[in-house]
């Protein structure tokens, strides 16, 4: 079970959001004040909203019978200002938004556990000095269907850690019951209990889980099993207060009070307890809320916290609000939600987000989904190239629009969490004018691997034969060390063409955002009968004057590719160039494979065609990315597998 969404209302700095999660990990951040840690407390809110009205029904109503559970009675809702833990305010008024406590405040969360969805929303408003917390539409709510997802013990279906950064703990600590300390961690004071949550861990019986932990620990602060050692030096039967000590596994080091431990290897251990939790029950729906648990903790630390982190994510939500450049780095941008501080926003992971269009004939880096949250930060200029020191690969691309596509299209790849970051070239010219020169500067470029070695290449194929196609990415790769590949299309608007079926799909879907009816075979015939008919427009493009510039264009790929490989793979004078572009032109309209002929401007005439039957205009400048949005794994057009190896 996990929240896949989370609307807040009226709650703190929020007037109206809504953040939808992922399932695993969830790393909120932005600048100062723009609202991590209430999302935080608006979740923590609403845990707390849930667990103070869950109650079974005493008699049935018409919505539920008796024993059911329910959020209610309606007569209990009435709670105190100091009886609120989830959040932090010293007046009544200060969690309303801007201040304003005649406007209720609502917090939705949307579950879901595998195909089932349920809506649990909680309206918090005020009475004199008490908060009236209600469940929305508790009178027409199906609280049966609310049984039916959360079972027989849907009053601890749902269990909820709130951490805050540890620098110090107490100098002593006495035993607490489990109850005092689940209040304390509740009220973001775990490091008041810091000892007892360790002393659990280590004298419970479970003694894998303790191996666990302290592996783990070991591992984020070491890089290595067999670093640091915590030993209980107390027995809860004879000693008021809980000693635990600690030793570093060197030579000569002494066992010395856990108070005395450095405060980055006593925030990773507070972190480390929220995610093992000792004595903690099972749960429908584990929530671990950690606000900035960064603090105080080294780089490389970070990057070891956030592999263990991804690692609990199968079986807990975790939300995580930071500000820190390294974690952010160090993470899936899937894994990212940058707050930007408006008061009404909807807020999705950085990697569902778009760079703004740069300007007109860009060439350079192009900027990575991460560079509004770095500068948000604070971070200093230079962020693209850091990036793409850091990026997994760098693919070197020939137009702003090819770097958008192939990002997407990556991204559609099941299971690819890499981080891709993309160099615009500004044109096929460009590619073969300079493409030398960035392998001699990126060849002494190292984070790990050089910038050279994780680089690769798409290109446009243009009117280039398959044939030779094949041999300059072959050489791209035997003499430049360069990952290289190019689809069979003139470029990549047109390989929609090659599958009309999924094409003709892939409209209908955007027809459906659009809510304009379709019928399917309908627009088959529609979109087969455009593109026939475009062949004729083609055959009278194809004239003397067009034969003679590609040829041109030909002569000039041939010998371009003679300089930076030392050879032509392209081994034909110019005559027999001349008679290859004439042939492969004779085949294509032989064939009607004219989309190896068709330009960007050409498939939105045709495209558009069609959709003006359905009085929708169709921009190939603004619409084919949309199209490509929409692109799952059962409409993955075989042109694009060129790209799977750039993927990895």
């Amino acid at each position: 079970m996990h929240i896949k969404s989370f609307k807040i209302k009226n709650f703190k700095s929020f007037k109206d959001v809504t953040i939808h999660f992922n399932n695993d990990l969830n790393i909120l951040t932005g600048a100062n004040n723009s609202g991590k840690t209430t999302v935080l407390e608006a979740i923590s809110l609403w845990h707390e909203c849930f667990s103070k009205l869950i109650s079974k029904a005493k008699g049935s109503e018409k919505n539920y019978k008796k024993g059911d559970w329910i959020l209610g009675p309606t007569s209990n809702k009435y709670f105190p200002f100091d009886q609120i833990n989830s959040v932090r305010s010293p007046f009544f008024e200060d969690i309303f938004y801007q201040r304003i406590k005649t406007n209720n405040i609502s917090l939705s969360a949307t579950l879901v556990d595998g195909t089932d969805e349920i809506e649990v929303s909680f309206l918090i408003g005020s009475s004199g000095a008490n908060y009236v917390i209600r469940l929305a539409n508790y009178s027409s709510y199906s609280f049966k269907r609310f049984n039916n997802f959360f079972g027989p013990a849907a009053d601890s279906a749902i269990g909820i850690v709130y951490a805050s950064p540890v620098a110090v703990i107490e100098s002593s600590e006495e035993f607490c019951t489990t109850p005092v300390i689940a209040d304390k961690i509740l009220q973001r004071q775990s490091f008041q209990v810091l000892r007892n949550r360790i002393y659990k861990l280590l004298a419970s019986s479970d003694t894998p889980t303790a191996e666990r932990f302290l592996a783990d620990l070991n591992y984020i602060l070491f890089d290595r099993g067999d670093g640091i050692s915590l030993f209980n030096r107390s027995n809860i039967q004879q000693d008021r207060r809980v000693l635990i000590r600690y030793k570093i596994n060197r030579r000569g080091d002494t066992e010395k009070d856990l108070a005395l431990l450095g405060s980055g290897s006593l925030q990773t251990i507070e972190i480390l307890l929220n995610l093992y939790n000792p004595g903690e029950p099972s749960r429908l729906l584990s929530i671990i809320l950690l606000d900035e648990p960064d603090s105080h903790i080294h780089r490389d630390i970070q990057a070891r916290l956030i592999l263990v982190l991804k690692k609990f994510g199968v079986d807990k939500q975790i939300f995580i609000s930071t500000h820190n450049e390294a974690l952010i780095r160090n993470a899936d941008y899937q894994h990212v939600f940058h707050m930007s501080g408006k008061n009404t926003d909807e807020v999705s992971a950085i990697s569902n987000q778009e760079i703004a269009r740069i300007q007109p004939h860009f060439k350079g880096i192009y900027p990575a989904q991460i560079n509004p949250v770095m500068r948000s930060i604070g971070s200093a200029t230079g962020l693209d190239f850091i990036n793409a020191i850091e990026c997994d690969r760098l693919i070197f691309v020939e137009g702003e629009d090819d770097a958008k596509i192939v990002s997407l299209l990556l991204r559609n790849l099941s299971g690819n969490k890499k981080k891709y970051m993309f160099w615009v070239m500004g044109g096929i010219s460009e590619v073969f004018e300079n493409i030398v020169a960035y392998r001699t500067v990126f060849s002494n470029i190292r984070n790990g691997k050089t910038l050279w070695e994780k680089s690769a290449l798409i290109f446009d194929k243009d009117f280039l034969t398959d044939e030779h196609r094949d041999l300059i990415v072959s050489d791209f790769s035997e003499k430049l060390g360069l990952v290289a590949a190019s689809i069979s299309s003139y470029t990549f608007e047109s390989s929609l063409f090659t599958d009309i079926d999924k094409l003709t799909i892939l409209i209908g879907k955007w027809f459906t955002l659009k809510k304009v009816t379709y019928d399917q075979d309908v627009l088959t015939t529609e979109l087969f009968d455009a593109y026939s008919e475009y062949k004729r427009t083609l055959e009278d493009r194809v004239n003397d004057t067009w034969f003679e510039n590609t040829i041109y264009e030909y002569r000039n790929r041939r010998d371009k590719a003679k300089e930076i490989f030392g050879r032509s793979p392209i081994k034909q004078n110019d005559v027999q160039l001349s008679s290859t572009v004439r042939t492969a032109a004779k085949d294509i309209f032989a064939t009607g494979d004219i989309y190896k002929l068709m330009k960007k401007d050409d498939v939105g005439f045709v495209i558009n065609k069609v959709t003006s039957m359905y009085s929708l205009t169709f921009s190939i400048e603004t619409d084919f990315i949309e199209l490509i949005k929409l692109v799952d794994k059962g409409l993955w057009f075989n042109e694009w597998d060129v790209i799977i190896d750039l993927g990895k």
